[in-house]
């Protein structure tokens, strides 16, 4: 125990010579958690997105604003031979969606239609993230539109105690000031 506490005494004389090693071993770790706290983004947003609507109808309009509507994705326009595979082939936009020529016969009728959605997967998160996304507007467009019923028998109903606003910098500071201590 005179070992630790002789070292410390040595360390506080230390600090007080040298006020560059005292301002630094409290500067830095500060000036990461600001960096780290405010620099990483968890959160997609402006994700762009290019739609090929076979059917042009309202409900397909319909479909293709409730998609805008999230604010998550940002419209793109590509022309040639394959839009949809051209364009994320070459970058301009990490989705596509593909609806087909009978989307809303088939919806009037009772029928079950697909909408093909094609996700960049280099990212894999962000591949997750967009295909979460997309999930939910369909559900509720179906939902708004009558397809399936609004009212199920479980109801999940969540509340987030820390983080009630979802502000990512409540995230990442915490878990910086963790990873830098």
């Amino acid at each position: 125990m005179k070992r630790i506490i002789a070292q410390c005494i040595k360390e506080i004389a230390q600090f007080r010579r040298d006020r560059l090693t005292l301002a630094l071993a409290f500067l830095l770790p500060f000036i990461i958690l600001i960096i780290f706290g405010f620099a990483i983004r968890l959160e997609s947003k402006d994700i762009p997105l290019i739609v090929q609507d076979f059917n042009r109808t309202n409900l397909s309009s319909s479909y293709i604003e409730r998609l805008y509507a999230t604010n998550q994705f940002v419209p793109k326009q590509w022309s040639g031979g394959n839009p949809t595979r051209d364009a994320i082939d070459k970058g301009i936009a990490k989705t596509a969606v593909i609806i087909p020529p009978e989307f809303s016969r088939d919806i009037q009728a009772g029928r079950s239609t697909n909408v093909q959605v094609l996700i960049d997967a280099t990212d894999v998160n962000n591949a997750r993230v967009i295909k979460n996304s997309i999930q939910r507007v369909t559900n509720f467009f179906m939902q708004e539109h009558g397809l399936i019923p609004a009212t199920n028998s479980i109801t999940a109903r969540m509340r987030l105690w820390f983080n009630p606003g979802r502000l990512e910098s409540l995230y990442i500071v915490p878990g910086t000031y963790g990873v830098g201590h």
